[in-house]
């Protein structure tokens, strides 16, 4: 949307940032393994959700259209999940990873249940609730001039759990955002 105010000299136009949200099925890599589980939603924005079973390992991988994002932007990209009423685990904070970024190798850590105060440390990225009821937690940070290729911007994230399985984690998808 573009948003014009005027002034008695001239015009400005102030454009408003673009953000973006993929369902968890067009984000969430499905190896032959099968580690998903795929159900009906009427609480989510999206017609499925995506339920993890039994693994301590998932990736997140697709290639978005630059033109979908505003031009050299900082762009947080947040998990949006909820933990089923089964998920006895997922208290240990868990690790994601930039697969593509060659030149930095770290690891970024983040929890998907909120810590008691003395268990936090370092780690910073901890889960907020959404005005849709969802959880989200912040993964992954980038600007839109880094990495298009071909007019594509390439996302392959791989998410590690620190401590047993993610089974129960309920992933709604991803959102981009404008910081």
């Amino acid at each position: 949307m573009m948003k014009v105010t005027s002034s008695p000299k001239h015009m400005m136009r102030v454009q408003r940032k673009k953000h973006l949200m993929l369902s968890a099925k067009e984000i969430m890599y499905d190896s032959s393994m099968k580690p998903f589980k795929s159900k009906p939603s009427e609480q989510s924005s999206f017609q499925e959700v995506i339920e993890v079973l039994s693994q301590q390992v998932f990736r997140l991988k697709c290639k978005i259209e630059s033109r979908t994002l505003s031009t050299d932007t900082d762009y947080r990209c947040y998990l949006i999940f909820k933990l089923s009423e089964k998920c006895f685990g997922l208290h240990c904070p868990a690790k994601v990873r930039d697969l593509l970024n060659r030149s930095n190798k770290k690891t970024k850590a983040f929890y998907f249940r909120t810590p008691k105060a003395w268990n936090i440390h370092d780690i910073i990225q901890v889960p907020q609730k959404r005005d849709d009821g969802w959880m989200e937690v912040n993964v992954w940070k980038f600007n839109s001039r880094d990495g298009p290729r071909n007019g594509y911007i390439h996302v392959n994230l791989k998410v590690i759990s620190y401590e047993g399985t993610m089974s129960g984690l309920i992933v709604c998808g991803v959102e981009f955002r404008p910081l």
